[in-house]
């Protein structure tokens, strides 16, 4: 098996595991609201997972050898199948919302556990060179799937008596075996082999080198301020984030094809500039995708206050898929930038901490937004209050930034970074 053989296998796991997320993950918080759980239900089954896969994301990294990095990669992705396994089991034989809860918790700690490893293992595979693009073409051909998927089986479940809800996660955990069948392929592979042994050669040979662990105490600074406030920013946004399926199905009375479409459509947007993303993030310039997309991030809960107009929510979930696809290609970028095979661990384990905080934050978030309605906020209301600190967090990266007087923060690499950002010829 050769590079491009790899990176086509790639390619192909990749489109199976866009038929789990649009099938399993996907339905699962509609199936949830659908069995009419309470509000403290629902934000459980929002936090707990991530909360646990968050710790397990701070965990697991910091074991993983360069030598069996593509191996332990397979093992979270099989953890991740038991948890797919255990919530078609929940629907489809015995419905029990604390059985749903735990199989959905097996699920994020195996799928977030697996996800700084396989992008430490991507790193290794591609060149450093073809890295971003590589990230940027992979990820938006599986938006694309996911939405394709997502849409058609939405449509199948609204417009045909034979097809019910139940085979969507039979659909998600069937992908789910066979993109784990493909990735044990790949990482058996000639060309895998290879890339491996000779990282662990390469790693042995410089390990007594002072400065392979060591990062700048400036490159280090830009990190960190990048990762807590990122995190922070995490907080602010699932205060609403959760409730926005509740919101759809419970107070907009959206039929299934409706929910799907208006849920599905930021998949478009993520896979539509996802290019243009990755070929702007360059070095430090991801730093600017962050600022850029936590700004429009902010504005989107108040559209959602503003307008019930079916079609203007649908133009604003394109836009939202636009800046939440570049803002999660740029935190992967700031760090995959700077730590691509420079450390013992890679990257893996700095992202695994990232993952891990944004995900905690996340986690707290929740808890606060389900508080409020609890508290008989309006959903309205808890939507203004998540985009105020949305706001209030993404205006203090930018002063933070900005304070830093490090010479690629300024106007002129700003400019350069909307340039390269924006389709050419505009």
């Amino acid at each position: 098996m050769n590079f491009k053989q790899t990176v086509k296998l790639s390619h192909f796991e990749g489109g199976l595991y866009a038929l789990m997320v649009a099938s399993t993950e996907s339905f699962l918080f509609y199936f949830a609201v659908k069995q009419n759980v309470s509000s403290l239900q629902l934000a459980l089954l929002s936090t707990l997972p991530l909360f646990m896969g968050a710790i397990a994301q701070i965990i697991v990294p910091k074991f993983v050898s360069d030598r069996h990095l593509g191996l332990s990669v397979v093992w979270t992705m099989l953890f991740q199948v038991l948890g797919v396994l255990g919530i078609l089991y929940t629907v489809a034989v015995h419905y029990s919302f604390n059985a749903l809860l735990f199989y959905t918790c097996i699920h994020f700690i195996g799928g977030l556990s697996s996800s700084p490893l396989w992008i430490d293992w991507a790193a290794r595979i591609i060149p450093k060179r073809n890295f971003r693009k590589y990230m940027a073409g992979r990820s938006s051909y599986t938006w694309y799937l996911i939405l394709i998927f997502y849409v058609s089986m939405a449509l199948l479940g609204q417009y045909t008596t034979w097809f019910k809800l139940v085979y969507v996660f039979i659909i998600g955990a069937v992908a789910r075996i066979l993109s784990t069948t493909v990735q044990t392929l790949i990482i058996r592979g000639d060309y895998s082999i290879n890339i491996s042994t000779i990282a662990h050669a390469k790693s042995k040979e410089i390990i007594n080198e002072a400065d392979y662990h060591v990062m700048s105490p400036d490159l280090k600074k830009y990190i960190w301020t990048f990762i807590i406030w990122t995190s922070i920013f995490r907080l602010a946004c699932y205060v609403s984030s959760p409730f926005f399926v509740p919101y759809m199905l419970n107070d907009l009375k959206l039929s299934m094809a409706h929910y799907v479409i208006l849920s599905s459509i930021p998949y478009f947007g993520r896979a539509l500039f996802f290019n243009q993303w990755g070929r702007a993030g360059k070095s430090y310039a991801a730093f600017f995708g962050i600022q850029l997309t936590m700004l429009y991030i902010s504005f989107i809960p108040i559209v959602w206050i503003m307008t019930r107009t079916y079609y203007i929510l649908i133009c604003t979930e394109i836009l939202a898929g636009i800046a939440w696809g570049g803002f999660e290609l740029n935190q992967i970028l700031m760090i995959q930038n700077f730590m691509h095979k420079k450390m013992q661990e890679g990257s893996r384990v700095l992202l695994g901490m990232h993952m891990a905080l944004t995900n905690f934050f996340g986690v707290l978030g929740a808890i606060i937004g389900s508080y409020l309605l609890d508290a008989q906020y309006t959903f309205y209301q808890v939507f203004l209050v998540s985009s105020f600190l949305r706001f209030s967090v993404a205006f203090l990266l930018v002063i933070k930034a900005s304070s830093m007087r490090k010479s690629d923060f300024t106007v002129k690499h700003l400019k350069g970074y909307l340039r390269n950002f924006l389709p050419h010829g505009l």
